[in-house]
């Protein structure tokens, strides 16, 4: 017991000062496209600690007017998880590229949970692109987020990263994440390093030259960082919202890795419901 007291309140004493102060007796709420599992619960509750934030996570799954659910959140985060389903993005791309695909559908998971998610999370992304009433509002989308995000916008992925760049898949396994040397990026501004190390889960991806052959067709998004010789994108952002997409997962990840993107996240959400407050 003594020894529990002794951490705690080690803890309690390193809360950092934020540049955001949250009004008294208010919460970041954040909200979940889908279940936010223990990992990403406890690393946000961790760092929102820090900061001196409490956080209430929210189910946007359970609202039926996506806007409305958008409204009462003051930060979107999009977990990893299951496949998404090429015909969200097959009418984007060209010709070519769609009788590949269509020919590859096997390399796909399909799941209950991809069949669940897919609608909702395609029409929600494309809601906060497109309505400016949200241009403040931050998004975090991790793995299946970040290809979601992508997807939203018209750009396709990988079926299968082992399949079709001949490299392992990527489960249970750290890579070294190279951040582009562009300006004024996000992560560029969060990390002081060039790399750092991310937990990687999964088997899909952005199509890293179809994006750069026709990258003038995504005037909204930018890739930020890359891993394993620049043929996997571990970063995306928004240029029109304060959004990022990580394909690796910060929740599992070491905390140089998690702490500055979910410090990023959590005073963005911060800023966002005060400047809402302010204008009441």
């Amino acid at each position: 017991m003594e020894r529990f007291i002794f951490f705690i309140s080690l803890f309690l004493f390193s809360i950092e000062a934020s540049t955001c102060d949250l009004p008294e007796g208010e919460k970041i709420k954040v909200g979940c496209s889908y279940e936010c599992n223990f990992f990403y619960r406890f690393r946000i509750n961790l760092t929102a600690l820090q900061m001196g934030y409490p956080v209430e996570f929210v189910n946007l799954n359970d609202h039926k007017n996506i806007k409305e659910a958008l409204k009462e959140v003051d930060g979107i985060l999009l977990p990893g998880g299951a496949d998404i389903d090429p015909r969200y993005y097959m009418d984007s791309i060209s010709p070519e590229l769609r009788e590949y695909t269509k020919r590859h559908l096997h390399l796909v998971n399909y799941s209950r949970e991809g069949k669940e998610r897919d609608p909702f999370e395609f029409l929600l992304v494309k809601n906060y692109s497109e309505d400016d009433s949200f241009k403040n509002l931050p998004m975090l989308g991790i793995c299946r987020g970040m290809q979601m995000m992508s997807v939203a916008q018209g750009i396709p992925l990988y079926l299968d990263i082992k399949t079709e760049l001949g490299i392992k898949n990527r489960y249970n396994r750290f890579d070294k994440v190279n951040i582009s040397p562009l300006s004024e990026s996000l992560m560029q501004n969060l990390f002081k390093d060039e790399s750092l190390m991310g937990f990687k889960l999964h088997h899909q991806g952005i199509r890293v030259p179809y994006f750069s052959q026709h990258q003038s067709s995504y005037p909204l998004v930018r890739v930020t960082a890359f891993s394993n010789k620049e043929k996997i994108a571990e970063a995306i952002e928004y240029i029109h919202r304060p959004a990022i997409g990580l394909q690796f997962h910060p929740e599992r990840s070491f905390s140089s890795t998690s702490k500055p993107i979910l410090r990023w996240f959590l005073k963005k959400a911060c800023e966002k419901k005060v400047s809402y407050k302010g204008k009441k």
